[in-house]
């Protein structure tokens, strides 16, 4: 039983082999800075076996950015305390790789990319964590996970045979020679004084000389890709109490990329395509289907996952005691079938025979109105407990959203109060995450201050949202208009403001930032969150409103208003003004025409908190441009000394 137990996690085991950290690092990166995720991939993933093979599985899903974020935040990377074992494999992996590039090249009977590919997989196996075994067998591995790198098999032959004497391979495929060769090269000790080498070099027109000129080109490059991804011996790596926080904060992100992918269906049918992604990607199934109880107690397949027809012919006892089906339901937890002993039920036999596969997971699950189910799939499911767990309640809330829809009362612009709750306690943990991740990145020592400020920046971004997310629950209580108000610099608010969205606002819509801050504004008693919040509304529509690029211009004064000493805040852009019908209704909450996240309610939210402060917000508007004017009131220069006040992004 064992064996065949063994033979089950086989293909699993993949999902739990290690990855370079820098290499998924940077795929992170750029996917967050905008690049197609495709793209990414094909460029990044060449430098990581393990990556190369897992992100091969995606086919159309790899230009889902959700579902690639997903695979990368849910992949293993190499443990700090063995990293100097792992590196002198994954440069073994590089430097094979690119000699039998470079001998394809010379051959011309074999493509450049097909021979990289596989010189870069041909140990793959070896990054399996804790792995003992005898090279044969870690080839023979690596041989069947390599699969979907090319459906001919040619891949496959020259992982399994690139250990093998070169003799053996004279009259073999052309890639497989050339990998085999590569492997002698690299890492063979004096491989060039070697006979069968020079033979073999010899076969393709390349001397001694040349020889030696690729391996010194092959060994140049991982140096190169070494550096590139911080991956060189004398890096600085987390250790200790940090790196297991890290690893913790990566398994949150990663259940949280899970739910965002499986959030994202639309549609039923959309959902089951989302769900079978995640299955393969994160936990090494290959197939899948649900069982769901009838009203006759039997358990049968459903059409999800299109599974096999023989299935159809088979239904399993709800007082079958020996089946792991039903004993996975009674038992409500995930259960396994291994087979190989005569107390296997026959039903569980079969249903392994008809989706061809020696042994299968069963997992329980609630659908949706309440259905008992169970989903039956090959997948590693205890490779990775705490996302398996997240995966299926993701899974459970994803389907009740479209159970509930076919059955429910016509729609009403009412949010029932407890589905608010839930969200808001569904933000809140990954709100959580990023907050505590923010306070230990500027906490390292030798961080530049320049760096400290705009994680501080952020930071103080991420507590507002928090307060703003937990305060909607709270809409029905009396709050008073200064409950959360201090004494606060107005320059420092804007300035703040200005700095946080440079980078994320403006450059990128080509639009440039004038500041004028009078340095002798007082503090003013009012809520910083509630004028961030405005002055980035006006920000955000002002740089709507001017598509090409443009100028927006902050500027800070004192004033007096009805006899009233105030300080004004005046935002103006140089976009085409606003039409009348918008000037009509301009601080109502209306319908938005934008499309998209608008709501339409940006300036009467905007409107609400200044009045709240206190103060009122006016417009002026016409062909030159739209310049918004917010007056709060100030204390009386007799009674609060000026003090001065100065900011600048």
């Amino acid at each position: 039983m064992e064996e065949t137990l063994d033979k089950l996690l086989k293909n699993a085991e993949l999902t739990q082999c290690a990855c370079a950290p820098g290499v998924v690092a940077e795929a992170l990166e750029r996917l967050a800075a905008g690049e197609a995720p495709a793209r990414v991939l094909d460029d990044v993933a060449r430098f990581d076996a393990v990556l190369l093979v897992r992100s091969a599985a995606l086919g159309a899903a790899a230009g889902d950015a959700r579902c690639v974020r997903a695979l990368l935040l849910a992949l293993p990377v190499a443990d700090a305390a063995a990293f100097d074992a792992y590196l002198t494999l994954w440069r073994a992996s590089l430097a094979v790789a690119a000699l039998a590039s470079a001998l394809a090249a010379r051959t011309g009977r074999v493509g450049t990319d097909i021979a990289w590919r596989a010189g870069l997989a041909h140990n793959l196996a070896a990054y399996l964590p804790g792995r003992a075994a005898e090279a044969a067998a870690l080839a023979e591995l690596s041989a069947r996970w390599v699969a979907p790198l090319d459906p001919d098999g040619w891949v496959g032959d020259a992982v399994r045979h690139h250990a093998a004497p070169l003799a053996r391979g004279k009259s073999a495929h052309p890639l497989v020679k050339v990998v085999q060769l590569a492997h002698a090269l690299a890492t063979r000790e004096a491989a060039l004084d070697g006979l069968d080498v020079r033979a073999a070099l010899g076969a393709l027109g390349i001397g001694a000389h040349e020889g030696a000129q690729l391996l010194a080109d092959a060994q140049a490059m991982g140096e190169a890709q070494a550096t590139r991804f911080a991956l060189t011996a004398d890096a600085a790596r987390p250790a200790g109490a940090y790196g297991r926080l890290a690893h913790a904060y990566a398994g949150a992100a990663a259940a949280s990329a899970v739910r965002d992918y499986l959030f994202a269906a639309e549609t039923a049918e959309s959902l089951s395509r989302a769900l079978l992604a995640s299955l393969r990607l994160l936990f090494g199934a290959r197939i899948a289907c649900v069982f769901e109880r009838e009203p006759d107690g039997e358990l049968r397949v459903t059409p999800r996952f299109d599974p096999p027809q023989t299935l159809t012919h088979l239904s399993v006892a709800a007082d079958d005691g020996l089946s792991v089906l039903t004993r996975a339901l009674r038992e409500n937890r995930a259960t396994r079938f291994a087979g190989g002993t005569d107390a296997d039920a026959v039903i569980d036999h079969q249903i392994a025979r008809c989706l061809g596969v020696e042994g299968f997971c069963c997992q329980p699950l609630m659908l949706g109105r309440a259905r008992p189910a169970l989903l039956v799939c090959d997948g590693a499911i205890d490779a990775a407990p705490a996302l398996w767990a997240q995966f299926v309640a993701a899974w459970t809330d994803a389907e009740g959203r479209f159970a509930s829809a076919a059955g429910a009362p016509p729609a009403s612009d009412a949010i029932p109060r407890e589905r608010v709750r839930r969200a808001i306690h569904e933000v809140a943990n990954p709100l959580t995450v990023m907050r505590n991740y923010v306070n230990l990145l500027s906490a390292r020592p030798g961080m530049d201050v320049s760096v400290q400020r705009d994680l501080a920046i952020i930071g103080d971004e991420i507590e507002r949202v928090a307060r703003i997310v937990r305060g909607i629950t709270q809409a029905e209580a009396p709050v008073a208009a200064a409950s959360a108000a201090e004494p606060a610099s107005v320059n420092a608010v804007v300035s703040e403001l200005v700095r946080m969205a440079l980078g994320t606002l403006f450059a990128p819509n080509k639009v440039s930032v004038g500041i004028d801050l009078d340095p002798a504004l007082p503090l003013l008693a009012i809520d910083k969150d509630a004028l961030k919040q405005v002055l980035f509304n006006l920000a955000k529509n002002a740089v709507e409103a001017m598509p090409s690029g443009g100028h927006l211009r902050f500027a800070t004064r004192r004033v007096d208003s009805g006899g009233q000493p105030c300080v004004e805040i005046e935002v103006a852009d140089t976009g085409p003004g606003l039409p009348a019908a918008v000037r009509a209704h301009l601080f109502e909450p209306v319908e938005s025409q934008k499309g998209g996240d608008h709501a339409g309610v940006g300036l009467a939210i905007s409107r609400n908190l200044v009045a709240r402060m206190g103060g009122r917000i006016d417009c002026e508007t016409g062909p030159g441009g739209t310049r918004f004017l917010i007056h709060l009131p100030a204390p009386q220069a007799s009674a609060t000394a000026a003090v001065a006040q100065s900011g600048t992004p």
